[in-house]
């Protein structure tokens, strides 16, 4: 493990980088994009880290806004992967159409994770092992592109980028500091029924009847456990023309046993239709060792650590990335914790509450890669 010198060293090293740490919040948060559109957002990351002197490969995953900047310290060492993210949510305005909003904290985290990287740099010669940052789009799982196309932490799991890397780190801000134990597996089940619009009572429209068959579903499963997400039916207005009914859902399990239950009992309840399942989004996987480091990071850095916290109730794309390399799944939290998705939400983050955790969230994870670079015995 890292000194108690080296930690305040680096500790220096963010309060000297800390301008960097907020330009990163505003400028992220003035530039929202939507997820595999973050131009702007990938482009300024990226220059911020070759400045600091990091190696910089863009498009990687077959991505074009993703990047892996990688930062040698000596010839010893583990290396160390951290996960950045910049899209923003899609959201729906109040005239009903789809805009970018950051509303997610999505500022603040790459405000932190630079701020680590720029950190690190700084006190280098000091160090041992390799930090790896790794840019990923598109962590909204509802953004059109997302839907389309897959999600970044995903990809780049798929793709072999976290083969060669020892460690991964993820953090997000959150309403109390941690490492999450745990996430829910998820999958997207979409349908399609293709049939005939009708004028009669005496003749069924299967879309329509699958249409109708969407509020035995709603009622059947716990909300929390499936969402849905779309639900378009089309055709011409004549009868016996063509009409469609297409839907997608969003499933949630404990157990990747227990999503493929649940999606046989969503089938059977919908009816007849096409199916088309996306690849499943993994439940975290701990590592308890990785978990003690963190923690130790955490209280390095004056703050408390919740090593027992509740369950998490959603699904994270770093679930992947925890099944090809140890891992942490970090939190940093503020009291009273965030309004996500909200316009409150995305005022907190654009505020002093938002900077505050990015600088907060330099510091762990800088602490955490300090000391995970470190321990060869881990």
């Amino acid at each position: 493990m890292a000194g108690s010198s080296t930690d305040l060293a680096y500790r220096d090293a963010v309060a000297l980088v800390t301008p960097q740490i907020e330009a990163v919040v505003d400028f992220v948060t003035e530039h929202p994009e939507l997820a595999h559109e973050e131009t702007e957002t990938s482009g300024y990351l990226v220059e911020q880290l070759r400045g600091a002197g990091y190696s910089v490969t863009t498009g990687i995953a077959g991505m074009p806004m993703a990047f892996r900047a990688e930062l040698a310290f000596g010839t010893t060492g583990r290396t160390v992967g951290v996960v950045a993210v910049y899209d923003a949510p899609a959201s729906i305005n109040s005239e009903g159409a789809v805009e970018p909003v950051h509303s997610c904290g999505h500022g603040p985290q790459a405000g932190g994770v630079i701020g680590a990287a720029l950190a690190l740099a700084r006190i280098g010669d000091e160090l041992s092992g390799t930090v790896v940052i790794v840019g990923c789009p598109a962590d909204e799982i509802h953004s059109p592109m997302t839907r389309r196309q897959g999600s970044g932490k995903a990809l780049t799991a798929d793709h072999g980028v976290w083969d060669s890397i020892d460690f991964a780190l993820y953090p997000h801000p959150e309403f109390i500091d941690t490492v999450w134990p745990s996430s829910l597996w998820m999958r997207r089940e979409t349908a399609r029924v293709i049939g005939q619009r009708t004028l009669r009572r005496d003749v069924i429209s299967t879309p329509l009847r699958a249409l109708a068959n969407v509020t035995t579903i709603a009622e059947a499963f716990d909300p929390a456990m499936l969402i849905i997400e779309t639900v378009i039916v089309d055709g011409d207005v004549e009868e016996s023309a063509g009409m469609t009914f297409e839907a997608s859902f969003l499933l949630f399990a404990k157990t990747e046993l227990e999503l493929d239950e649940r999606a046989a009992e969503l089938h059977e309840l919908l009816g007849p239709a096409s199916w088309t399942s996306s690849a499943a989004i993994a439940g975290v996987r701990p590592d308890a060792a990785v978990t003690a480091v963190v923690g130790d990071a955490f209280r390095a850095a004056g703050r408390e650590f919740d090593s027992s916290p509740p369950a998490l109730g959603f699904a994270t794309d770093f679930g992947n990335v925890t099944q090809v390399a140890r891992a942490a799944l970090v939190g940093v939290g503020r009291e009273g914790g965030w309004r996500y998705h909200t316009a409150e939400g995305a005022e907190q983050f654009a505020g002093p509450a938002g900077r505050d955790v990015a600088v907060a969230t330099a510091e762990v994870i800088g602490l955490s890669v300090i000391r995970l670079c470190a321990a060869t015995e881990l």
